[in-house]
């Protein structure tokens, strides 16, 4: 789209210009290296993969520490998998999976707001290097980022050296960020002003020491594509589910035509929700959210449905991003891209009345909800900013279908006696959907009582007579569970039986 030239504007850092394989030599085993990147958006796409051949070649026992905003590609991970040792807070890779359960990468989950707070405090100790994708250098030295934030300003406050990338096969995304980096102790920082989805209280840009700058690369990678099924479905009756529940609210809370802020995840049934919405009588939709995805994009170009939209990435795919650079000036004048501890900021959330909205692995009766781990133990990407928005939102729905089937054959329910890894605890939750119905959490009564809601309304008929057995068997108490170990075989020996047996085509 542009020459390098045309993208760096300072005379000092276009001089600081080398190939990829000069840059890569900055980072040498042992180092923390933070990186640019969220949901396999804005990451530097040339420098790691060229990173993982040099190591491979000239270092193969070297190891560093991983930081980044959330996600990153496959392309980008997958190669230099084998080089990490510690990594956080979030992954979607299978490499680095399987080396998180064998124990040999040691992997840290946390809140997303926290993380970025907690790396200019300096809790995960000195970072070495910063490797940021951008889109522009500008004159002073500052730099405008690509299609992500998350911790891209902590990092480049907080490391020795700098390397930037940048690439000139994405366009210019001056005017699209809002960017402002957390206090740190003993300053106080004061309370964020911002009352409005659209407001922006920084700068456009990054500013950060450029002496610290020790390469500049070039990159014409444009951001790998996010795969989305078509919507199931299973999907569309979760996201009427959702729809619905927001119409009662409307009616309960007199909210008009206006609904709160709303926070989607990613993936399938986010879309579908989106989607629902547009359908829906809501109009002047805002999106206050972690990433603006593909069912948002027909939102930009409907004044009447559509406000304004907050994000820390966009994320699309390969048909959303064509999409998105038809739709991109208007794209820059009603979205705005803010760092991950301002888009998942405690206190805007729980000021703006977000609406959050994401999908788990299970949730249990009681309303208890696993977000992350696979039989208690396995994890599977991490917590990502679902914690952030559940625990501060003003109304908070999780959204699963009511089973999953497993590699074996077997047919699981997502709704459980127990979660075997608790992410989100009851006192979270407003809401659970699925296909069946919703259940909800926003009155003053018995989580016993809230039990047999969840079943009736949100369980698959198939489980559902196992599941108040279980309530039956749990007993008297509060919140009671089942400790007698023979009744509770029992009852695993009934459910392993029913996972085999659930009805084809159920």
């Amino acid at each position: 789209m542009s020459t390098l030239q045309e993208r760096i504007e300072n005379a000092e850092l276009l001089a600081k210009v080398v190939p990829v394989e000069e840059a890569v030599k900055h980072v040498t085993d042992g180092n923390t290296v933070a990186i640019s990147g969220f949901t396999k958006s804005g990451e530097p796409k040339t420098f790691f993969p060229a990173l993982a051949r040099h190591l491979a070649e000239t270092a193969p026992h070297s190891r560093i520490t991983l930081l980044s905003g959330a996600s990153l590609s496959d392309d980008v991970e997958g190669p230099m998998a084998p080089f990490i040792r510690k990594r956080g807070p979030y992954m979607s890779s299978a490499i680095s999976r399987k080396l998180i359960h064998s124990g040999e990468m040691d992997f840290t989950d946390v809140h997303l707001s926290a993380f970025a707070r907690n790396l200019m405090y300096g809790f995960y100790g000195d970072i070495d290097v910063a490797v940021v994708e951008v889109s522009r250098i500008r004159e002073d030295g500052s730099v405008v980022l690509t299609s992500s934030v998350g911790v891209s300003a902590e990092a480049l406050s907080r490391a020795r050296k700098v390397i930037l990338e940048v690439n000139t096969a994405v366009p210019d995304y001056t005017g699209f960020h809002d960017i402002v980096v957390p206090a740190v102790h003993p300053k106080v920082g004061w309370p964020l002003p911002l009352v409005n989805v659209r407001d922006r209280i920084g700068t456009p840009y990054v500013e950060f020491d450029r002496s610290k700058v020790v390469a500049v690369v070039e990159s014409r990678t444009p951001d790998h594509p996010v795969a989305f099924k078509a919507a199931s479905e299973t999907d569309r009756r979760i996201a009427q589910n959702v729809i619905d529940f927001l119409l009662q609210c409307r009616t309960q809370f007199g909210w008009g035509k206006r609904l709160p802020p709303i926070q989607s995840g990613v993936g399938n049934v986010a879309n579908a929700i989106i989607g629902e919405l547009y359908a829906s009588p809501f109009q002047k939709i805002r999106f206050w959210t972690e990433v603006f995805q593909d069912g948002m994009l027909r939102y930009v170009e409907d004044d009447a449905k559509f406000e304004n939209a907050s994000a820390t990435a966009v994320s699309f795919s390969a048909e959303g991003r064509r999409r998105f650079m038809e739709l991109f000036e208007r794209c820059r004048d009603k979205l705005v891209l803010r760092p991950m501890w301002l888009s998942n900021s405690p206190e805007i959330i729980s000021r703006l009345f977000v609406i959050a909205m994401n999908t788990p692995i299970e949730v249990d009766i009681y309303g208890h909800v696993n977000s992350t781990h696979i039989d208690g133990s396995r994890i599977v990407n991490g917590l990502g900013g679902s914690g952030d928005f559940f625990r501060n939102a003003y109304l908070s729905i999780v959204h699963t279908p009511s089973t999953r089937p497993l590699k074996d054959g077997r047919i699981v329910s997502c709704v459980m006696p127990y979660v075997r890894h608790i992410d989100h605890t009851e006192h979270d939750i407003k809401c659970v959907v699925t296909e069946h119905g919703y259940a909800l959490n926003m009155d003053i009564r018995s989580p016993k009582r809230r039990a047999v809601d969840i079943i009736e309304k949100c369980a698959h008929p198939h489980f559902r007579p196992l599941l108040h057995a279980y309530l039956d068997m749990a007993g008297a108490g509060d919140e009671p569970r089942a400790t007698d170990m023979k009744a509770l075989e029992s009852w695993w020996r009934d459910y392993d039986e029913a996972c085999r047996n659930f009805p084809k085509g159920g």
